[in-house]
């Protein structure tokens, strides 16, 4: 555990030092580097740290050096996300640990909602399959 915790800290302290170059540059990440910083922070997420080494090495790719068929498919994609929102979602990785899980009356909730959204057809198939055993 300690040699991914110290993964993880080096691999943040690399997420945050690209976003600073961005701000440096008073840009936000063209088309490549949203890509790489996003999959990165996937990767992050589902604790796949030798992936979000590799978007992270990607990201610092020279223009000079990056595919152009992969570059004119990114070009059709709109942008989704800004450094803002991949800082968010950097912090939000790393405080996982320290949010509590929701409450069992969260689930309800949520189930009850989705239950009432449901069409009518798809409840009554249901309880009519249930009745049947």
């Amino acid at each position: 555990m300690q040699q991914s915790t110290g993964q993880l800290d080096r691999l943040h302290h690399t997420f945050i030092a690209a976003l600073d170059l961005l701000d440096s540059q008073e840009r936000e990440p063209d088309r490549w580097e949203e890509e790489c910083l996003t999959y990165a922070l996937g990767a992050l997420g589902c604790d796949l740290y030798s992936a979000a080494e590799v978007e992270l090495a990607a990201f610092a790719r020279p223009p000079s050096q990056r595919s152009a068929d992969e570059l004119a498919l990114l070009e059709n994609k709109p942008r989704r996300f800004t450094k803002a929102m991949l800082r968010r979602g950097l912090d939000y990785i790393l405080h996982r640990d320290e949010r509590t899980l929701p409450s069992p009356v969260s689930h309800l909730a949520v189930r009850t909602f989705l239950g009432a959204s449901l069409p009518a057809k798809t409840a009554q198939s249901s309880s009519n399959s249930r009745s049947a055993t």
